[in-house]
């Protein structure tokens, strides 16, 4: 509800909300004022209505003040951000295989890579606009070869520059899987502070089957052209 309420002389009475005042009464706007990197939280306002038998509705207590307002930081909407960070729907790290054309040889380095980048949500706590931020921590590959993940702080890089690579040591047909581990923070919009969130989200991207070949030798009698 709008942040007015009714005053008698220099007293706020039980009532409260804009055009609700009273003979004798003026409407004024209760201020909260904060400090600075604290965001103010409007004051809240309680009305109780009842259904009469004869189905007309009736109120029973007139605007009430509940709270006058209060002054929050990030600490004080950290669980809300928290809960809010579960719900997201952050997108997966992309996927790119070198050789990228679906296949590749035993014994030869696989290189993969992703190109991960910070997400930001747009969202409201208690009425206050906040930006959530997912950020990319770490990434667990596998490469559908039975060998067991391989966990990095480092997302990779294409050839020449590669760093994140795997040798199949036989034929056989694999899905790459890719889990990325994201941690969150929040800010309050209009301040330059961000509050850490905790624990983290994790998303899975599967790149398509890749072909595993082995490359063989063969003598032939002619010269290839």
């Amino acid at each position: 509800m709008p942040a007015s309420i009714c005053f008698t002389g220099n007293f706020p009475t039980s009532q409260g909300q804009v055009g609700a005042c009273r003979t004798g009464e003026y409407e004024g706007a209760l201020s909260v004022t904060c400090a600075a990197g604290q965001v103010a939280l409007d004051p809240v306002f309680r009305q109780s209505w009842v259904n009469d038998p004869d189905g007309s509705i009736r109120d029973v207590s007139g605007w009430e003040l509940v709270n006058e307002g209060d002054c929050l930081t990030g600490v004080d909407l950290a669980p809300l951000a928290e809960a809010e960070f579960a719900r997201l729907v952050i997108a997966p790290s992309p996927i790119t295989v070198q050789p990228p054309d679906g296949w590749t040889l035993v014994n030869v380095e696989t290189i993969t890579y992703t190109t991960p980048a910070p997400q930001k949500f747009a969202t409201t706590l208690l009425g206050i606009p906040v930006t959530i931020e997912a950020v990319p921590e770490d990434y667990r590959w596998d490469y559908g070869d039975g060998s067991g993940p391989v966990t990095t702080t480092d997302p990779g890089a294409p050839f020449p520059d590669q760093s994140v690579s795997h040798v199949y040591t036989e034929e056989a047909v694999a899905t790459i899987t890719l889990g990325t581990t994201w941690a969150g923070r929040f800010q309050i919009t209009g301040t330059d502070t961000w509050t850490p969130i905790a624990g983290t989200a994790r998303t899975t991207s599967t790149a398509p089957p890749l072909t595993i070949h082995e490359a063989r030798a063969r003598l032939v009698t002619e010269p290839l052209d």
